[in-house]
């Protein structure tokens, strides 16, 4: 790899970093101003772990289940990345009778997985912490939650940005409650899916 490459894949490297998580934190928002019951419930269950004495650490992720569900919701609805990280066919392939010639350029569509209602269920266009929760009260690890990706070439800062998201979000649901600007006149706001 030549200089130019190495910058252009840090510089890409940055920008995904930076702007996916500040996205997925604007949706979260929004999530929240829109479902002030499950704001409620994460507050809740950071009071009763946590309390609001001390600052969040990670080391308080396995206790705050219902704020993980919730940030894998936001991440599973919002379409964040909606296509992966484009590749390159590196040979020609045939699957289910295509060709996909050697050379081509592939972007898998992540939200074709995301918000599958044969995988999410009928509601899956509706925001809902609880479908990443078990009958146990532990957090699911669905196989088709991908929104970092799947296989070897799955994002390089899928732990950073987890780690990121948990500590922001529990410290700003720990420390404010937010409301909408005009609570008299809720928005009313669907999500588009054919």
């Amino acid at each position: 790899m030549d200089e130019r490459n190495l910058l252009r894949s840090v510089f890409d490297l940055f920008i995904a970093g930076t702007e996916t998580t500040s996205t997925t934190i604007c949706w979260f928002v929004l999530y929240m101003l829109n479902y002030p019951q499950v704001q409620k419930k994460i507050f809740d269950e950071i009071e009763a772990h946590i309390g609001t004495e001390r600052v969040p650490s990670i080391q308080d992720r396995p206790k705050l289940v219902y704020l993980s569900a919730a940030i894998k919701e936001t991440q599973r609805l919002s379409s964040i990345t909606p296509q992966s990280v484009m590749r390159f066919c590196s040979k020609t392939h045939t699957i289910r009778n295509y060709t996909i010639p050697e050379g081509s350029l592939i972007a898998p569509n992540l939200d074709s997985v995301l918000l599958d209602k044969k995988i999410w269920g009928s509601d899956a266009d509706v925001f809902n912490p609880d479908r990443f929760i078990d009958t146990n009260g532990q957090l699911k690890k669905p196989e088709e939650f991908i929104p970092y990706g799947v296989g070897r070439r799955v994002c390089l800062g899928e732990s950073m940005a987890k780690t990121e998201l948990f500590l922001y979000l529990s410290s700003l649901i720990q420390r404010f409650l937010l409301l909408p600007v005009h609570p008299d006149q809720p928005h009313q706001w669907t999500i588009f899916m054919e």
